[in-house]
């Protein structure tokens, strides 16, 4: 069966909502608008138009309505740098046909995301002539302009074949776009393989750096005790007494080396235990990304390493410790908030966040992510749900 075509998807929003999709070479696939329109009905003629990669509108400041179709798609969201102009998105869709300016506002929008992909695009056709990955460019396309791998790592992935492997790939969350909350996207896998065939990686040079440790101790082993052989105890001079002690102080600096890396090889081996079962229970977990406390300072050192974004839980050690600017950046993308030391009711009070103890989920982690037996997990959250609303039911009948 041959593979979806990839689009990127533009929407002007409103009561006659307009949309048009455009494949990667910029050619026409559909342009439509139509009154009352609703988000089911518009996921499902996009879906079967293709796969959707791109959802981009016209504004610099995304409208809701564009930024939950993103979501629900699965698509990366992109947008302009300033509102485009009337006169702009004219000039750009010229040689299109259009039928009124909800269209064209739409395939405009469409057309300038293309733009602004097109370096990232050239890039990956250098790449495919140069390397002749022709057989792969749709799927560099959908890994690194839809996921935002770099190419290389895309490229290896891909050509190992293992990604159609992965239970993620089968993953209710990708074939049903509409549904809203995914606890780990396909991006979140890939980083998580990435970071499991770099430790592979570091394994393997690190075997091979202690192989020329061991050979040099076992040479310089050999020098000291063929000396020894040679020369009478009361032979032995300060000159050469010096010279034994040094070659001593190098054997017994070598196997300390060799003990520190068989030490960074145990460790490493712990690494990828763990990302293997964290890959093997995806499907009956779920992925928490771990904070420290919720200050700005540990939020920004992680910030790049968690990437969080919407739908995800948090494993937080000390909530009570908040900066409101970390608040500011999470509040519309998290919800549910598993705490280890105890959250003060002030706090708790104070923050739009469902808080979980820990201790009342199973939980196994490593230094930045965790993984919550659903069940639990699900068993909890509606508890809290449920207590949650009741609070806040009663504050509304007091007020």
């Amino acid at each position: 069966m041959l593979d979806k075509q990839l689009l990127i998807i533009g929407i002007d929003p409103g009561t006659t909502l307009g949309y048009a999709a455009i494949d990667f070479e910029g050619n026409l696939v559909k342009v439509h608008s139509e009154k009352e329109v609703d988000m089911g009905t518009l996921i499902s003629e996009i879906v079967n138009l293709g796969k959707p990669l791109i959802v981009a509108g016209d504004k610099k400041y995304t409208p809701g309505f564009v930024e939950k179709l993103a979501i629900k798609l699965g698509a990366r969201l992109i947008g302009p740098d300033y509102d485009l102009k009337v006169i702009e998105k004219r000039d750009a869709v010229r040689k299109y046909e259009t039928g009124n300016q909800h269209e064209i506002d739409a395939l405009a929008s469409a057309v300038f995301a293309l733009k602004k992909l097109t370096p990232l695009l050239n890039k990956i056709n250098v790449f495919v002539q140069h390397y002749k990955k022709e057989n792969i460019k749709n799927q560099l396309i959908e890994f690194v302009v839809g996921k935002e791998l770099n190419i290389k790592d895309a490229a290896e992935i891909i050509e190992e074949q293992k990604i159609k492997d992965f239970p993620i790939s089968k993953s209710k969350d990708f074939e049903k776009p509409e549904k809203e909350e995914r606890k780990l996207t396909e991006k979140d896998f890939l980083v998580l393989y990435k970071r499991f065939k770099d430790a592979q990686k570091d394994i393997r040079l690190l075997r091979e750096q202690n192989k020329r440790l061991e050979d040099k101790t076992t040479a310089i082993k050999r020098d000291y005790e063929y000396m020894f052989k040679q020369i009478s105890r009361s032979q032995l001079d300060k000159k050469m007494q010096s010279l034994l002690d040094f070659k001593e102080g190098r054997i017994k600096f070598f196997a300390n080396e060799l003990n520190k890396k068989q030490l960074e090889i145990k460790s490493m081996r712990g690494e990828v235990t763990n990302l293997l079962y964290f890959l093997s229970n995806i499907g009956s977990s779920v992925l928490l990304k771990k904070l420290d406390n919720l200050g700005i300072n540990e939020f920004e050192k992680k910030r790049n390493m968690l990437n969080i974004k919407q739908g995800d839980v948090l494993l937080v050690r000390d909530p009570d410790i908040v900066s409101d600017k970390t608040i500011s950046e999470i509040k519309d993308k998290v919800h549910v908030i598993l705490y280890k030391k105890p959250v003060s009711k002030k706090i708790e009070s104070r923050l739009p966040f469902i808080f979980i103890n820990s201790a009342e989920v199973k939980i196994e982690e490593n230094e930045y992510f965790g993984i919550a037996d659903r069940a639990d997990f699900e068993k909890m959250k509606n508890k809290k749900s449920l207590l949650h609303k009741i609070v806040e039911d009663y504050r509304s009948e007091r007020s």
